[in-house]
C-alpha cells in the first residue's frame, strides 16, 4: 500500500518548519507589529480628535504640555516632546536619537483644531 493521496501529500509539505520556528516567527512578527505601532499611536489620536478634543481632555491624557504659547486671537499652540534614543548596539552605546515635536493648535474656547507632527532637533 505505497499509494498517499494528493491532499495527505500537501498537508505534509505546508508545515515543513518545525513547530518553534513557527511560534518563533510569530511571536516576532507580533512584536514588530506592536512596535510599528508605538509611533502612529500620538498621531492617530491626534487625527481622530481634531474640532472635537478640549485642552482640558488632551491634558488629562498627556499631561501639561512642554511649552504654551499665547495667541493674539486668544488661542494657544501647545507642544509635547517626545525624546527616546534607538536601540543600543552590541557596544551598548545608543547609535541616534530622535525626538518629535506634537504642536497642537487650539481655539479660544480651547478647542484642538489643527495639529502637526514635527522632528525637533536637540
Amino acid at each position: 500500500m505505497g499509494f498517499q493521496n494528493k491532499e495527505s501529500t500537501l498537508r505534509s509539505r505546508s508545515c515543513f518548519l518545525p513547530r518553534f520556528v513557527r511560534v518563533g516567527l510569530s511571536g516576532f512578527m507580533l512584536a514588530a507589529l506592536g512596535w510599528a505601532s508605538c509611533g502612529s499611536f500620538e498621531t492617530g489620536y491626534f487625527q481622530g480628535k481634531v474640532n472635537e478634543a478640549t485642552q482640558d481632555a488632551v491634558a488629562k491624557r498627556y499631561g501639561a504640555p512642554h511649552t504654551i504659547e499665547k495667541l493674539d486671537n486668544g488661542g494657544s499652540v501647545w507642544t509635547y516632546y517626545d525624546r527616546g534614543s534607538a536601540t543600543a548596539s552590541y557596544s551598548g552605546y545608543s547609535t541616534s536619537t530622535f525626538c518629535r515635536a506634537y504642536v497642537l493648535s487650539f481655539d479660544k474656547e480651547g478647542i484642538l483644531r489643527d495639529w502637526k507632527q514635527q522632528t525637533c532637533h536637540n
